[in-house]
Formats: structure tokens, C-alpha cells, sequence
């Protein structure tokens, strides 16, 4: 079990600069992929597959202020894209 507490200031401290920059593609906003990363990171995963523990469960999507948890094909391909 992973606290998710910490993600509540991530959250707080991410703009909406990103959405704005780079608008959404297929539906998922840029913004929420780049913040659900961050998210990962600032909980010590950096696998892209870890991303699905968080799909399910509210708090990652509440506390990182996303519309969306992305899938990890979704997650895997815009970042590496990048």
C-alpha cells in the first residue's frame, strides 16, 4: 500500500499551462498524462505499467486534479513520443 498523501501538494503545485500549450489528442489532455508521470515519479514508479494500479482507485485522479488516468498504452506512447 503506497500513501498518495504527498500527491495532494503535486497536485496543487501543477498548472493547467500544458492543456493550454498542447491541447488534447484522442481525447486524452497532454497535461494529464505529463501529470500522472510526475505523480509516479513522486511516488518512486517509473514504470509506465504502475500507472494501472492507479486507474481504478479515486485518490490518484482527485489528489493530481486529472479528467482522466490515462491507460498504459496511452501513457507509454505520448511519452515516448516526446
Amino acid at each position: 500500500m503506497t500513501s498518495q498523501a504527498g500527491l495532494l501538494i503535486i497536485g496543487q503545485c501543477l498548472d493547467d499551462s500544458i492543456n493550454i500549450r498542447y491541447p488534447a489528442s484522442l481525447g486524452m489532455r497532454n497535461g494529464d498524462v505529463i501529470d500522472s508521470y510526475l505523480g509516479l515519479l513522486c511516488l518512486g514508479m517509473s514504470d509506465y505499467d504502475a500507472i494501472d494500479n492507479f486507474r481504478s482507485g479515486k485518490p490518484f485522479k482527485l489528489l493530481l486534479i486529472l479528467q482522466q488516468v490515462p491507460r498504459t498504452a496511452t501513457f507509454r506512447q505520448r511519452l515516448e513520443k516526446s
